[in-house]
């Protein structure tokens, strides 16, 4: 072969492998995250949020660079409400789409089922919510992470503001499963240590829909107020039925862990003067927060407002992506070693991670009042925001959750 020839070759050589280089470059660049999510089933709607949320996170974290120079790609899967499903969904992602974080899910057993699956991968998990008995040292993953509170503090806080603000004797009403028991035990341990009475309580199936038996056996009772620990549809139609049936001509009605979704679904009048115990809603005063609404609206308009789930997706990704930027890498284990101890604030104030391995996320705790009609300036405008709850007394301590 002659110089020629030899220098064509070469030429070719070269050129193929760095179009090679640029290929591989190319495909490496999008750092891949997932979000099983149930899109199917009575919980579709905050499903929807959900989703929507962290894809708006993903969109505003790109806008401002990305992440270590690269994009950040999130995929989206049903879980039908179904835990075997959402497992087999939530490997698919880690085989056939690299995923290295996780975030979503709005169903319990589905969290737990991917959980179970996750123990074998590693991947970043962010839940929004988690009963304190799978914090516990037997079941806690060291890479499970929370943007939400832990269960217990919307009893904790909850008890303590009601307690203080609404009368002496309670009655709780709560479904009848991990959910509903964390939260009453809560309510439990905080309104006798306020000087409140706990009067009765009524375990619930999941799923209920007729409330009539139950709302009697209150009515009955005559408290100063009672605590509903439902959301969702339960939520919305204990509510309906609670108004239709007069019980708030009669005492006070708490609720815990409500959003927009349930708010808007139960309408003005039902929902006035009910006080709900929660991790966010729009309107928390705070600067960080009016900045986190206005980039929502910028994108969704003046019209549509952040629900908690939406919140609640934009707060994991942000922390996940910060602890990224810290370690430099989206090495699963790395991340979440980095995690513990964090703080940040991207909403309603200051969020830190616990350093001990329950991963608590301690927050603020909102505590808003429902408006009625006339009251309302426009129909985003359903809720006064009365207390900010702040401080760790509201999270049950390392050692309780056994640590």
């Amino acid at each position: 072969m002659n110089l020629w020839k030899m220098g064509v070759v070469f030429f070719v050589l070269v050129f193929v492998f760095s179009m090679g280089i640029r290929t591989n470059f190319a495909a490496e660049k999008e750092i891949a995250i997932g979000c099983v999510v149930s899109l199917t089933g009575y919980l579709s709607e905050q499903a929807q949020n959900t989703a929507e949320g962290l894809e708006f996170a993903v969109e505003d974290l790109n806008a401002r660079g990305g992440l270590l120079g690269r994009k950040v790609k999130v995929h989206v899967r049903d879980d039908e409400m179904k835990p075997p499903v959402g497992a087999r969904r939530f490997e698919d992602l880690v085989k056939n789409q690299g995923i290295v974080m996780h975030s979503g899910v709005v169903h319990g057993a589905v969290a737990m089922s991917i959980q179970q699956t996750n123990k074998q991968i590693g991947t970043v998990l962010f839940q929004s919510n988690i009963t304190p008995d799978y914090q516990h040292p037997k079941n806690m993953q060291p890479s499970l992470f929370f943007a939400g509170s832990t269960l217990e503090a919307f009893g904790l806080a909850g008890g303590e503001y009601a307690a203080q603000n609404l009368g002496k004797k309670a009655f709780l009403l709560y479904p009848d499963y991990s959910f509903g028991w964390s939260i009453r035990d809560a309510f439990l341990k905080s309104i006798p240590a306020n000087g409140g009475e706990i009067i009765g309580s009524i375990a619930v199936p999941s799923g209920t829909t007729d409330f009539a038996p139950f709302l009697t056996q209150i009515l009955a009772k005559k408290p100063d107020y009672a605590v509903f620990i439902v959301n969702g549809m339960m939520f919305v139609s204990s509510m309906k039925q609670a108004f239709s049936m007069g019980l708030k001509e009669k005492m006070k009605i708490v609720s815990t862990h409500a959003s927009i979704e349930e708010v808007s679904g139960c309408g003005p009048e039902v929902i006035k003067d009910v006080i709900l115990v929660s991790d966010y809603f729009w309107n928390v005063p705070t600067e960080s927060n009016k900045k986190f609404v206005e980039k929502f609206q910028k994108k969704y308009g003046s019209d549509k407002a952040p629900s908690m789930r939406h919140y609640y997706q934009y707060t994991a990704l942000n922390m996940w992506a910060d602890a990224v930027k810290k370690v430099g890498t989206v090495e699963p284990k790395a991340v979440a070693a980095a995690l513990p101890g964090f703080k940040g604030d991207y909403g309603k104030g200051e969020v830190e991670i616990r350093k001990t391995g329950d991963h608590t996320t301690i927050q603020p705790v909102v505590i808003v009042r429902g408006k009625g009609p006339q009251e309302m300036k426009d129909k985003l405008d359903t809720q006064e925001v009365l207390k900010m709850m702040k401080g760790e007394k509201y999270f049950y301590s390392p050692k309780e959750k056994g640590w």
